[in-house]
């Protein structure tokens, strides 16, 4: 019984991890998207110009 609690406690810390790492990834997907946003508008600005 003890070895499966600690197989589970590892388990989730685990995926406690994990998710963590996709929260993060998921906040420098949306910082690349506006930046890359940002650098279009800007180079249709001096294109246009």
């Amino acid at each position: 019984m003890k070895l499966r609690a600690k197989k589970k406690e590892r388990k989730s810390l685990a995926t406690e991890i994990i998710s963590m790492a996709k929260r993060k990834l998921w906040r420098c997907r949306i910082a690349l998207i506006i930046s890359l946003a940002g650098n279009i508008t800007q180079a249709a600005v001096l294109i246009f110009m």
